[in-house]
């Protein structure tokens, strides 16, 4: 608050007395009065007590610089005041100038002067605190420098970081050599930035504390510095306008949707509008703070292949100009485009490498690290690849171990980690956008507001399941605060400073108070995603209502943590004062090393009851059988189990080593003060200790065991789900007359009836009609001048008719027939209306000047030479091709489509295509006999259309001496896939399938009708 007055100054006045003096010469008429000079001064008090707090990460960025500005209606960063701790009290401040502004500028000035240094710790955290009166936008910025500071940056990319110039030296982290490995810290000029708005409050709303429980604080908001904050900031700071919440929110959207895809754009709904409220995660050294959802993994899989591209700052700068242009992926300029290509190489890698983290062992890993190597380095050399496969072994051990700790700090459970690395590998298998990809519209809104509601439907569980477990460490603290106070005595001291210790060490496992700071964070990104789906319709209002209760409950849990935490530490310093006033230290000493190694005790307990349900499910999921649907189901159902039961084996255990380590300490204490038994219970708690490490191992291993069954058993599942789909076509295939011997019979036979007719004309005259004397039911009216020929079957009612044209080389003939099959089908080759029209036709498709589309049905005859009515009987037939418009009524499926026949004679083969739709089965057959060698041998192929069908293939080839075998495929996982073999039977085919059913289709000929 800033107050101005207008006042004399001790120089004004001064100033004034001399002039005066001066004007009391001799000469009156000379005198000039003087007017005094005005100051302006101004005075203000400031309190610093808004927090922002967040961290900076790519990996995390250590001791790096932090600059705090705000942002003016122009979208430029001016200088704010700002504090590196809370105020406990107001600051005031006073100036003086010419000019009230100039006052006023003053004071801002004092408090902008006062500003501290920031650096961040070794996790990249850092905390400001800002004027009570500040609203608007702050912009952080975070830098680390290659040369003349202590900051560094850790390497979280799996496949490195690139070289040191010089090799460091050897120690815990880095391991000696020039490669900047995954986990090691190396110097680097970078500097990420985030945009944060802080929004005006009449009161302290939020209810919240800081991060470490400051009192002092009135809100606190967090915002964390990664890449995606980064390329928003770029955006908010192009844009040359004001920075409020809806255009932190626009920003954030575009870039997620442009570098991550609208897919993956919704793992992220919890943090869309402000992606400052998560994704602070270095792979290589998870501290729990942040849940590794799907959405936060995701950032950090994005994260971690940026920082394994070179040139990290001219990658952002490229796709930071990529998202301005309105198109990253895809983007006209080359430059960002194959920046584009390689970031989505790079992602994939990271997250192929993710899974064998997350779901197998070492050797897993190292698969992973090396295939990973060889598509970011098709032309190494294999010395490199071999130093690369060296290096992969170390590297390995690290990922998994950092993968262990994430799990150790809460960040996630192995089951849990294990699901979310498939996720997050199938929504980054194609990141970014094109075109109207880049646009969001409703149906983008409406997934992001489904799966909004389903992550705060999460957090509404999980505060549920929080406020339960407050309830219960409040009652805990109640009952020992009991017993301290009056009724704390020299008897119970010593009882009294156990069950402190026990308290303690149970609050510090439990960490109530980091569990609701982090639901309460998440609700604030809630509350900034519901608005902007409230900003596109009010339909969504009850959503922004569910998160804002949310964030309101939440605030209550972690004023309720705070509260406790503090009378903790009270107890604690209660308890410390007793041991002095009572000289009980060795008698507590001795207590709290027994309690606590009861406490060991007990979860040692929980942790060989969880080995032992872990090994029971194990040995019932690796029994299970997946041959049949059903079968596979269960053993899904199985594997399930079994994973779980792992994933809760390796928590127990993982409470198991917590628990050892303060019984340890205890112990070690008591040691100290040379307690009797110390040493033994020491000797104890460290065989213990090893024992844990043995469980952990096993439990780690019963889990990679476990997982793999269930991707097993989900294969085989799926598979058979797709088997289904295989026999149900097989089945309709085989029951289509236009593929049984009824009717390619029916068509043979019209060939048949064709050749023999016009055997028998060519010994008669150039015309003439009758009754044929090889066929006797078919009557015959032909004219070899005019070149027509039709044939008739009275009694059935059939009918062929042909017409035809010497055209150079070859024979063109339209033809048509009406025939007759089993079972009253009707098959029809289809011809024009009149002769005249379906012979046009067919020589204009034989001329090439019409498509396949635009005929029906048409017989071409090549000769070895130009042919006419004289010579064609010396000719020499080289090549016979046939389309034939064919539609069969049967009652059932019927058929509609066209029969293509090519024979050649040079290569003495023959092909026949058949190609349509029966009933609602869209299909084709492909046919080939080679007569080339002593035996024909023949080929034959089946596919049917359409997604319900996923790419069905029957395909089968052989000869007649020693069988026709082959197998029937569909599409599985994006990739053809065999599910049964199949061999041609008499007068059928039999398809042996996957889960061991032998089906014999009958009335099935195709190889004899295709010969």
């Amino acid at each position: 608050m800033v107050k101005r007055t207008i006042k004399f100054t001790p120089i004004a006045a001064s100033v004034a007395l001399t002039l005066g003096l001066t004007a009391c010469g001799s000469d009156n008429d000379r005198n000039i009065p003087v007017t005094p000079v005005e100051a302006f001064t101004a005075t203000g008090d400031a309190q610093f007590n808004i927090e922002v707090t967040g961290k900076a990460v790519k990996g995390s960025m250590k001791s790096a610089v932090v600059t705090v500005m705000t942002l003016d209606a122009s979208g430029q960063s001016v200088p704010v005041a700002f504090r590196s701790a809370a105020s406990a009290e107001a600051e005031s401040f006073s100036e003086e100038a010419l000019s009230q502004d100039a006052a006023d500028a003053a004071v801002e000035a004092s408090k902008i002067a006062a500003n501290p240094e920031v650096l961040t710790d070794e996790s990249g955290r850092y905390s400001i605190y800002l004027d009570d009166d500040f609203t608007g936008p702050v912009y952080i910025t975070v830098k680390t420098s290659a040369e003349g500071d202590d900051s560094f940056l850790r390497c979280d990319a799996y496949v490195g970081c690139g070289d040191y110039d010089v090799a460091p030296e050897a120690d815990d982290v880095n391991d000696g050599d020039t490669a900047i490995e995954f986990g090691e810290w190396y110097k680097t000029d970078l500097e990420l930035s985030v945009v944060k708005f802080i929004p005006a409050v009449e009161a302290d709303t939020s209810g919240v504390s800081g991060a470490a429980g400051d009192l002092n604080v009135a809100s606190s908001y967090k915002a964390n510095v990664t890449f995606l904050t980064s390329l928003v900031a770029a955006l908010l700071l192009d844009s040359g306008s004001s920075v409020d919440e809806d255009a932190i929110a626009t920003a954030s959207l575009n870039t997620v949707v442009q570098v991550m895809g609208q897919e993956a754009a919704l793992l992220l709904s919890a943090i869309i509008g402000d992606l400052s409220n998560g994704g602070a995660v270095d792979l290589s050294d998870v501290d729990g703070e942040e849940e590794l959802t799907d959405g936060i993994l995701a950032i950090a899989q994005l994260s971690s292949s940026i920082q394994g591209l070179p040139s990290i700052g001219d990658v952002m700068s490229s796709i930071a100009a990529g998202i301005k242009s309105g198109q990253f992926k895809g983007n006209t300029d080359a430059g960002i485009a194959a920046i584009a290509t390689m970031l989505q190489t790079a992602i994939t890698n990271t997250a192929n490498i993710f899974v064998a983290v997350a779901t197998g062992d070492e050797t897993a890993i190292e698969d992973a690290l090396k295939a990973a190597f060889t598509a970011n380095n098709p032309s190494a050399t294999q010395a490199q690849i071999d130093a690369f496969a060296a290096n992969s072994v170390g590297i390995a051990a690290k990922a998994k171990a950092a993968k262990d700790k994430a799990v150790k700090n809460g960040a996630a459970t192995d089951a849990g980690l294990a699901a979310a690395a498939i996720k997050v590998k199938k929504a980054l298998e194609v990141i970014g956008c094109t075109g109207a990809e880049c646009t969001v519209g409703d149906d983008f809104y409406t997934a992001l507001a489904a799966a909004l509601t389903v992550e705060i439907t999460a957090s509404q569980t999980a505060l549920t399941t929080l406020e339960m477990n407050i309830e219960t460490a409040q009652s805990s603290l109640a009952d020992v605060q009991a017993m301290g106070g009056d009724a704390l005595t020299a008897d119970n001291a010593a009882a009294f400073v156990s069950a402190v210790t026990l308290l303690k060490n149970e609050a510090t496992t439990a960490d109530l108070a980091a569990k609701a700071g982090s639901i309460f964070v998440k609700s604030q990104g809630y509350v900034t995603a519901a608005n902007a789906l409230v900003t596109q319709s009010s339909d969504y209002q009850q959503i922004l209502d569910s998160a804002t209760l949310l964030q309101t409950d939440a605030s209550v849990a972690v004023t309720d943590t705070v509260a406790y935490d503090l009378a903790l530490a009270a107890l604690v310093a209660e308890a410390e004062a007793a041991i002095e006033t009572f000289d009980v230290a060795l008698a507590a000493a001795k207590l709290v090393a027994e309690d606590t190694a009861d406490v060991a005790d007990e979860k040692k307990s929980v942790a060989d009851t969880a080995e032992a349900a872990s090994t029971s499910a194990l040995a019932n999921a690796e029994g299970a059988m997946i041959d049949t649907a059903a079968n596979a189901t269960e053993a899904l159902e199985l594997a399930m189990t079994a994973v779980t039961a792992a994933s809760d084996f390796a928590a127990a255990v993982d409470a198991l080593e917590i628990a050892i380590e303060q019984a340890l300490v205890a112990a070690n204490a008591y040691l100290d003060l040379e307690g009797e038994g110390a040493q033994a219970m020491i000797d104890a708690l460290t065989a213990m200790q090893t024992a844990a490490v043995a469980q952990g191992e096993l439990a780690s291993e019963q889990f990679v065991t476990a997982y793999n069954l269930q991707l097993a058993a989900e294969t085989a599942v799926a598979k058979l789900e797709v088997l289904t789909s295989v026999k149900a076509t097989s089945e309709s295939l085989s029951t289509m007359t236009v593929l049984t011997n009824t009717g390619g019979q029916a068509v043979i036979d019209a060939a048949d009836v064709l050749a023999d007719v016009i055997d028998e004309l060519a010994e008669m005259g150039n015309s003439g009609e009758g009754t044929s004397t090889r066929q006797p039911d078919w009557s015959y009216n032909y004219d070899l001048d005019a070149l027509v020929l039709v044939l008739e079957n009275e009694t059935t009612g059939e009918m062929i008719s042909a017409s035809a044209s010497y055209q150079g080389e070859q024979l063109v003939v339209a033809w048509g027939a009406t025939l007759m099959g089993e079972n009253d089908a009707t098959v029809s080759l289809v011809t024009a209306d009149t002769q005249a029209q379906a012979l046009t036709d067919c020589v204009d498709f034989a001329a090439g000047t019409i498509d396949a589309t635009q005929i029906d049905s048409c017989l071409i005859f090549t000769f070895d030479g130009a042919v006419d009515k004289d010579t064609v009987d010396d000719a020499e037939i080289i090549d016979t091709q046939a389309w034939n418009h064919v539609e069969i009524m049967d009652g059932d499926s019927g058929f509609t489509g066209m029969l293509n026949l090519t024979a050649t004679e040079e290569s003495d083969s023959s092909s026949i295509t058949l190609e349509g739709m029966s009933g609602d089965l869209d299909f084709k057959v492909m046919g080939m006999v080679d007569s080339s060698g002593d035996e024909d041998e023949s080929t034959l192929e089946v596919m049917v259309k359409g997604d319900a069908a996923m790419g069905y293939t029957l395909s089968l080839t052989g000869m007649e001496s020693t069988g026709y075998t082959g197998d029937v495929k569909a599409m599985y996982n994006g990739e053809m896939m065999s599910f049964g073999t199949a061999s041609k039977v008499t007068n059928g085919v039999s398809i042996t399938y996957i889960d061991g059913d032998v089906v014999p289709y009958t009335d099935v000929d195709l190889i004899d009708s295709s010969k």
